[in-house]
This record gives structure tokens, sequence and C-alpha cells, in this order.
């Protein structure tokens, strides 16, 4: 569950709020959601293994002696310099119907609920710091109990599927290297790439090897290999690295124009 930061001053909003008003231009009934909570009752009561979906987070309702959660600490201030270049009178804080959250320092001055606690503080004490003066125990679990609530159990006597398919452990044959993803800042997730200014500074196609590896193979920084992957071959330049243990190698993963797939896997590297 995750909460709203700041109201925005163009026409964005949640997903769910799109959908909902796509379905009443088209006509339909079925999804007159006011708020999130709406949303998250619906889904329990569409799915059962989400029945438990409401209780991840207190609902929009929720206070505390009848007052809100503050979003912001309480050393927040400079509500009207904010908007000093608008005017100078102080404006109303925006409300939010989907959580029951404020969007100011003012509020309960208590301990709130686990999921409601947006910020960690105490005297003497930076953000992450002042973590164990809201724990039990240094460690521990949170004071008021942890937030959160596990909605997928793995079937009785069933191991999760991502502990019962753990790949065998590489065992490297003649010429074989294990080929492993390497992921960049910029280029390699699904959007960056589509801005000009991101895709300039985005890595382009190579491998790295280990640099004993690469002497065996007669490869100095710069030359081309041919790098087998998913049954194509790739003409790339090495790239040395300390970083790679031998017998692997590494290609970026994500890049506009190298669209690799089927990697970690074994591969085969040769020179030119």
């Amino acid at each position: 569950r995750s909460y709203q930061v700041f109201v925005p001053d163009t026409e964005i909003q949640e997903s769910w709020r799109w959908l909902r008003d796509i379905t009443r231009a088209a006509g339909r009934k079925d999804a007159e959601w006011r708020n999130l909570d709406d949303v998250v009752a619906t889904i329990a009561k569409a799915a059962s293994q989400f029945s438990e979906l409401p209780k991840v987070a207190p609902p929009a309702a929720f206070r505390l002696v009848g007052e809100k959660i503050p979003r912001e600490t309480h050393r927040f201030s400079g509500r009207t310099a904010m908007t000093a270049h608008q005017s100078m009178h102080e404006p109303k804080p925006p409300d939010d119907p989907d959580s029951p959250l404020s969007f100011t320092m003012e509020g309960y001055e208590g301990s709130a609920p686990a999921a409601l606690t947006s910020n960690l503080w105490a005297p003497g004490w930076n953000s992450i710091q002042s973590l164990n003066r809201f724990q039990e125990e240094i460690s521990g679990p949170l004071r008021g109990g942890d937030s959160g609530v596990r909605l997928l159990e793995p079937g009785k006597g069933a191991r999760p599927p991502y502990s019962a398919r753990v790949p065998e452990e590489f065992r490297r044959t003649a010429g074989e290297y294990a080929l492993q993803p390497l992921r960049h800042a910029f280029g390699s997730d699904e959007t960056s790439s589509l801005s000009h200014p991101v895709a300039a500074l985005a890595a382009k196609p190579y491998v790295a090897m280990n640099s004993a590896d690469a002497a065996e193979l007669g490869l100095r920084e710069g030359d081309l290999a041919s790098v087998v992957v998913d049954g194509r071959t790739h003409k790339l330049p090495v790239r040395l690295t300390a970083q790679l243990l031998r017998g692997t190698a590494g290609i970026p993963v994500g890049l506009a124009g190298f669209p690799v797939v089927g990697v970690p896997a074994a591969t085969k590297i040769a020179k030119g």
C-alpha cells in the first residue's frame, strides 16, 4: 500500500480513477468507486486470495482521537512561502479522500499505526538512525505491530514456486561462460531509453569479461568478440572488468535496439 505524496496541479490521477472514468463514459456502472477503499473492497470480494487485502492498512476514515495522521514531521513549515509566487494567503491544505493522512504537520501527535508511519524522527536522531526508537528492541518488531499482510500463502505441504525451481549450479565446460545480465542506470529500464537526453547517456552493447579469461582467448579491451545468446551470434566489443569471476561474462540488458533475451545462460565466446 502506498500513499500520495503531493497533489498535482495538472490532470494527473491514479490509474484506477482513469479506469472508473472510462467505465462511466462507456455507460457501465460496475466501477462506481469513490475512493481507494472501494477498489480494495472490490478486489477482495472478486478473488479469495486477496480477501485479507483490506487489512494491509487502515481505511481512509481511520482517525486517532478524531484527528488524521500528519504526513509531514512536526518541524515542517513554510506553507505560505511555498505558494508565495501565487499568493501570500496560506491556502487550505488539500484533502486526501483515499487515506487517513493529512498533507500538513498538524494532526495526531502520538504514535501512529505502523502502516501509517510516514517518517521516523526522534530528538538527536536523523531519519533511519531513529528507527530503533520505534521498535520494541533493536532489530525487533515495530511498536504497535508491523505493517502489511501476507496475502499469498503456499498450498499445504507445497513449496513456493520460487524455491521449488532453483536452477542447477552452473558447471563450466570447455569454451563456455556463464553469461550474466548487466543493468545500467541509463537505458536498462523500459522507459529511460525513450528520453533522448537519457538515451544519449545509455551504454552501448558490449561483452564484459574477466581479464584472465579474455587473455586466454587473445582478446584485449575493445576487441570484437562473437557471443552466442539465445541462438543468435552478436559481435560485441570487449570490456575488461575485475568484478566478474573467471568463467563468467556479462552483457547489458534493456538497451534500445539490443533485444537480448534468455540471460542468464551458458554461452560460447570466441575472438572476432
